[in-house]
């Protein structure tokens, strides 16, 4: 970076030199980069890199939360002077850092709140405590809003929380900007709310503080109304009600200006106003209802957004709202078709009693509408949505189907649909419409992805998902894949043989001729795997041997390890049972796998569930043993009692020896293969009780599905769950913990495998 076209030195910064920076870490190392960039922010005149030299600080020593970084704690002193430092080019950009730093006080969870950084850095927050309440009365309002925003957050814990509550109360009584006022006041509820529900000392305080600002005679008392309300709400739900705080917000007196809920037009008004209501989805509803009914189209598009996030966090809302979403779908406002498709899409086949309208929305002139029209067809299986998923498997749009994504939380986000997902959806019913084009988007990939070097079995790392995206498709699609067989073939030639077999099992019978394919990737796999297995242990007993890199050079495709081809041996074998049923061949593989893996296994067998890998070697070897455990299991759970049992006994010792991977995808599948193989229901109860009741009360992540997937196949036999079953099903709040869409769609499927477990049962 260059530096700025002035020398002079607005904030000298003693003792800077004094600080043994290049001792200290931050997010990106050592932190011996630090004292130059606060002496470049601390210089007077332009400077065209400055933001971005804040930017860069802000990184390496705030990162993204969770800790204290050591230079972290050094810089805040240096920080406050900055923002102190009059005529400084944007001090309240630097007020703001300063403010996430004392945010980060209240965020923090043991040990890391106790930690010596974190002790520093609350103590340098303190030691500058009369320089961050002499900013409230800075002439520059930005700087006044950014520190009133950080004493808030400083107030929660600072032993000065009393003083600091006098300053932002007298700020208000002489403050000019009536934005900032609101602030005051919302802030002030946020940050006393907080307080009550962590239970720390200074809510009494806090509270009291944000009564005598809503409370006060005013010269703005109805521009304030729904500041006020807001804050009384926050302090007490039952003060106010929805119809209060909506009627005040949509008051000709409320200064829109004023107010960041009516920013963009007012599409961030439903989602503030629902915040304010906390976990009242009555009044999230009602204040929907009304909005989404609003002359205003952007006010219409926040209420459609509000309506996600109510229907992604109850169950009880996508009925009541999707008559007001599916009248949306002829909204004047394109985006406002879009999300109203979007919403439809998500609640599933409680969406379809629109699929007409849906279906007419396909010929929508605005193309994200028609999109998401189609996506919300094939989410219902309608046969409707075929032509856009195959013209969206030949054509890539910017505003077309997207890549699939994943994140947690209770918020709704409006992104592309995800194409793997549609064609799933839709090709479990109308799987053979969509085999021939998902065959020949398969030709053409295949014949895209070859490597440059020209090697038959090479495939570019890069045109792999998509290569997934259209074998998941083709399972979908079952017995009408076999159409893909040729592709499939040559994918089974590949480096990625494992792809292909999901598809081919799919098919079945009418894939028997991929069989000397099948057997030849077995055996391949096998003859590789014998090969590293034996250089393993002469690697081993060797004096001077050295370890073999767990990764490749960047930019080199990493070689395949003994677990990679364990794993494809036996998904080839298993998939050659699907086909022909070929049982005493998938027993010869199992067998071939176990005596090879011996030297792996009896080092499994000696963990605890509080023990835990001394070494990268020893983590690596103990995830190889929970693959083999896993995929031994998948294939012996079809055999049943007769020919599995004997086999099944060291994926049972491994289980029983590693209770710290029990919340994990291998150890649900042993368990229940363990159940399918031996009819003991015990050891696979213990598993999914540990994994269910694990975190009471929380959502369910993606260990908590695959359990529950498996207690269902139990049925009677796991009566002993039906209380966790019935608490699956006794609760309006969704289960699943991702985000979007997807939460919602995990949330139905819980009920309904829950439900499907418990009708098996005695009514309680």
């Amino acid at each position: 970076m260059s530096s700025p076209a002035t020398d002079e030195v607005l904030a000298p910064l003693n003792g800077l030199d004094d600080i043994p920076w290049a001792e200290l870490g931050h997010a990106y190392g050592a932190a011996d980069d630090v004292p130059a960039t606060l002496r470049l922010l601390a210089r007077a005149g332009e400077d065209p890199e400055r933001e971005e030299r804040l930017d860069h600080l802000d990184a390496s020593i705030y990162h993204q939360g969770g800790a204290v970084y050591a230079a972290g704690a050094a810089a805040v002193p240096f920080l406050v002077e900055l923002a102190a430092t009059p005529g400084l080019p944007m001090r309240a950009a630097i007020v703001e850092l300063v403010g996430r730093f004392a945010a980060l006080q209240n965020e923090m969870r043991e040990p890391w709140r106790s930690a010596g950084h974190a002790v520093s850095c609350r103590a340098a927050l303190v030691a500058g405590h009369d320089i961050l309440v002499a900013l409230l009365d800075d002439a520059d309002h930005s700087v006044r809003t950014a520190a009133a925003a950080l004493l808030w957050k400083y107030a929660l814990w600072s032993p000065r929380t009393d003083d600091a509550m006098e300053a932002l109360v007298g700020r208000d009584a002489v403050e000019p900007d009536l934005a900032l006022r609101v602030s005051l006041r919302l802030d002030g509820a946020r940050a006393a709310a907080k307080a009550r529900e962590s239970n720390t000392s200074s809510a009494a305080a806090l509270a009291a503080a944000v009564r005598r600002l809503t409370a006060a005679p005013d010269r703005n008392t109805d521009a304030l109304r729904l500041a006020c309300l807001a804050a009384d709400k926050r302090l007490d739900p039952a003060a106010v009600s929805w119809r209060d705080l909506l009627d005040a917000a949509l008051a000709p007196a409320t200064p829109h200006k004023a107010y960041s809920a009516w920013g963009e037009n007012g599409s961030r008004l439903a989602g503030a106003l629902c915040a304010v209501c906390g976990d009242d989805a009555a009044a999230w509803l009602n204040v929907i209802r009304v909005l989404i009914r609003d002359e205003r189209a952007q006010v219409r598009t926040g209420a459609l957004q509000a309506a996600g996030d109510a229907m992604r966090r109850w169950r009880s809302a996508a009925s009541a709202l999707i008559p007001l979403i599916g009248a949306t779908l002829t909204d004047s406002e394109p985006e406002n078709r879009m999300r109203s498709a979007d919403l439809l899409a998500a609640a599933g086949t409680a969406g379809a009693v629109f699929d007409d309208r849906l279906a007419e929305a396909l010929g929508d002139p605005h193309r994200p509408t028609a999109i998401r029209a189609a996506w919300a067809l094939a989410r219902h299986g309608d046969v409707r949505a075929v032509p856009t998923l195959v013209h969206g498997l030949d054509h890539e749009e910017n505003e077309g189907f997207g890549p699939s994504a994943h994140y947690n939380g209770r918020s709704y986000w409006f992104a592309q649909p995800p194409l793997r997902e549609a064609l799933v959806a839709c090709a479990a019913r109308h799987g053979a419409l969509l085999a021939p084009a998902l065959r020949s988007a398969l030709a053409r990939c295949l014949a895209q992805a070859r490597t440059e070097d020209g090697a038959a079995n090479g495939l570019r790392t890069d045109s792999l998902p998509r290569i997934h995206l259209l074998c998941e498709a083709l399972v979908a699609c079952g017995p009408a894949a076999a159409e893909a067989v040729p592709e499939l073939e040559a994918l089974l030639d590949s480096a990625h043989p494992r792809l292909a077999c999901t598809v081919i099992e799919a098919v079945g019978p009418a894939a028997a001729h991929c069989v000397p394919h099948l057997e030849r990737v077995e055996r391949l796999a096998l003859e590789a795997s014998s090969t590293q297995m034996s250089a393993r242990r002469a690697h081993d007993t060797s004096p001077t041997g050295e370890e073999t890199p767990a990764h490749p050079s960047p930019g080199r495709q990493r070689v395949p390890g003994p677990a990679d081809l364990w794993v494809t041996a036996l998904t080839a074998a298993w998939t050659r049972f699907a086909v022909v049923g070929d049982e005493a061949a998938l027993l010869c593989t199992v067998d071939e796998v176990l005596t090879m893996t011996a030297p792996l296994r009896q080092g499994a067998e000696a963990g605890r569930e509080d023990s835990l890998p001394e070494s990268a070697t020893a983590a690596l070897a103990a995830r190889d043993a929970a693959t083999l455990a896993s995929t031994v299991a998948r294939c012996l759970s079809v055999l049943g009692p007769g020919a599995g049992a004997s086999r099944m006994r060291w994926p049972e010792q491994w289980l029983r020896a590693n209770e710290r991977w029990w919340r994990s995808h291998e150890a649900v599948l042993v368990a229940w293969a363990h159940w399918r193989v031996t009819g003991d229901s015990g050891l696979a109860l213990q598993v999914f009780q540990r994994v269910l009741d694990s975190r009471p009360g929380a959502a369910y992540g993606p260990i908590e599905l695959a359990a529950l997937r498996r207690v269902t196949d139990m049925r009677s036999e796991a009566r002993a769950l039906a209380p966790l079953l019935h608490a699956c099903l006794d609760r309006d709040e969704r289960i699943s913990d991702s985000g979007g869409w997807r939460g919602m769609a995990l949330d139905e499927e819980v009920r309904e495998l829950a439900s499907t477990m418990l009708a098996t049962l005695p009514a309680r």
